[in-house]
Parts: C-alpha cells; structure tokens; sequence
C-alpha cells in the first residue's frame, strides 16, 4: 500500500500556504540535481491549467531543499499555439509563466526541432527530460474524452516525449469512415489542419494525429470514433508512462495532482462551461499509480466517460505501482 498526502481544500486553509509541507512530507528533499518540473502550462485561451502562483512555491521549496528546477513540457501534434517550441514560449509566457517570476528557467523539453532520445522502438523520451537528474510532474486532473481521464500517468506519456511518440498513441484514435454513409460535404477536408484527408474523403493515415475534428464537423455520420477507442488509449498510456519512466537514467520521481478546476476536457481544450466536480484538493505521492487512483476515487468514477481506471490498472500491471493507497491528510 502507498501513501498518498492529501491538502483538503474543505479545511479552510489556502492550498499555497501548504504546498510546501506537502511536498516535504511526500519526499521532495529525495529530487537531486537538475529537476524537471514537468507540468501542462495550458493551450492558448484555456483558463483552467495549474497556475503559476502555485508553480512559483512548488519550485522555492524544491529549491530549498537543494533542487535545481527548471519547468517544462512539449510541444503538441496538432498544429495551435503550442506546436512548435517558439509558440509554446510565447504561449506560456501570455500564461505568467515567466522565468522572472518563478524563479527558474522555463525549457520546452523537445527542443526547437523535436528531439528526443530513443528507448524503445516505439517511444522517444524528449531530450531535455531525459537529460535532467530527477522528475517533479504537477498534473491537473480533468476530464478527457478520448482516455477518459487526465492525471500523471497521461501527462508523462504524452509530455515527456516526442511527436512521434505522441502519434503512436494517437493512432488508435482515428476515425472509422463508412463510404456509404459520405455525401462528399467536404467540409472533413475544410477543417482538417494536418491535410490528412484526400479529394475522395479517404484518410492519409500517416497524417491524421487523431484529433477528432472533422469528425465534428461531418453532416452525415460517415466519420466515426473506434468504438474500442478509449481502452485502447489508455492501454497506450500506461504503456508509454512505464517506457519513460523505466528509460529514464534515474528513478527518483514525485507526482503532485492538482484536483481543482476539474473539467471535462484537458488543458488543451478551451475552457470548459461547466466543472464535472466542485474543487477537492491535492495529492502528492512517489507512487504515480497510487495518485491517480486516489485522483478518481475522490472525484468519483462515475463523473467520467467510460472508464478512468483502465489505465491505472495497465499501469500497475505492468510494475509502474500499486493501486492501494493510504490517504495522510496535512
């Protein structure tokens, strides 16, 4: 069983005032050397992404415990203010996530030319994740409706690596066409950004990252999501969470959960209209199984779509740790 600490929002006590006995409890003192802040520093116009005010604390008490932090993430397949490292910049930058302010550099991990070390034959660990010392993940966790639920598991798989990698977990996402069902619209083709669809609707496969949008747009129901869809992604992202975080020449991690702002969609999504769960709290654990675990117990598993605990089970499956978990208030 792992220990899981928990700051209750219910408690009255702003959560800055304790993040920092937080992480001391969890083990942050334990993180040495360079330390990547992996976090998602939101899509451009998204409101709900953990803010830098509680950024700012987490990297002084990393820093007084001997830390040298620096925050990170990567840049998106899909092609919006976040797909090259110079528009991510801008874009973190527009979100208070200034190196002035944080009191640490701010790095997009994959670099101007999306680069990354490979491990295995299907995942790309981005360069300067992999070339840090130890690992800090802040996850907001949220709603999502492809994977069902967005935690720490989703947030190293998805962004500590490389597009590449990205697209291989993708993959499992892409439309199912029925041609009997196509009145040849066009309107797939209009909104497409990746020109991943040809003159005669079919998909060009090596191009379509999965996103879902000419699905939306399409007027007669040719275009469709895998029925198998979310399983199947959420397989990938236990999968690529075990590559990265075994690959890694270091072991010592701490993953923090933010369950505040929870909404249906992930960071990437403009802001939601409605919240899914009034605000909880945060979780902090050395056990990235055991803090997702805990994430969806407290919002409640019903809350999702589909179900947000076949990842976590992958997860420990395959040893990245344990579903049992004992909550330690502070």
């Amino acid at each position: 069983m792992s220990e899981v600490y928990f700051i209750d929002v219910k408690k009255g006590v702003p959560i800055i005032e304790k993040l920092e006995t937080l992480l001391e409890k969890v083990g942050v003192g334990s993180l040495n050397g360079i330390i990547a802040l992996k976090m998602h520093m939101g899509e451009c116009n998204n409101k709900t992404f953990v803010k830098p005010l509680y950024v700012q604390k987490i990297v002084e008490a990393v820093k007084n415990h001997g830390g040298d932090p620096f925050v990170t993430d990567t840049t998106t397949m899909y092609k919006e203010e976040r797909y090259t490292a110079m528009d991510y910049y801008r874009t973190a930058y527009a979100h208070g996530f200034l190196p002035s302010y944080l009191g640490c550099p701010v790095i997009i991990a994959d670099g101007l030319k999306d680069e990354g070390v490979q491990v295995n034959e299907k995942v790309e660990i981005a360069r300067s994740i992999y070339d840090s010392d130890s690992m800090l993940v802040v996850s907001h966790a949220t709603g999502h409706y492809p994977s069902s639920f967005g935690g720490a598991i989703k947030n190293v798989a998805m962004g500590c690596v490389t597009k590449k990698t990205k697209m291989y977990q993708h993959e499992v996402t892409r439309p199912v066409r029925n041609p009997d069902l196509c009145t040849d619209c066009d309107n797939c083709r209009a909104v497409c950004k990746q020109d991943a669809i040809r003159e005669d609707h079919e998909l060009i496969l090596e191009r379509c990252i999965g996103c879902g949008s000419c699905i939306s747009e399409c007027e007669s129901g040719a275009l469709k999501l895998p029925e198998d869809m979310s399983e199947k992604l959420q397989n990938r992202l236990a999968e690529v969470a075990h590559a990265v975080l075994k690959n890694l020449p270091y072991s010592n991690f701490v993953f923090v959960n933010f369950l505040i702002d929870i909404t249906p969609f992930c960071d990437c999504a403009e802001s939601a209209p409605e919240y899914i769960s009034p605000d909880i709290g945060v979780l902090a654990s050395k056990d990235i199984v055991a803090v997702d675990m805990a994430t969806i117990d407290m919002i409640g598993k019903h809350l999702f779509k589909g179900d947000p605990t076949v990842q976590v089970h992958e997860a420990h499956r395959l040893g990245l740790g344990m579903r049992e978990y004992e909550i330690v208030r502070v």
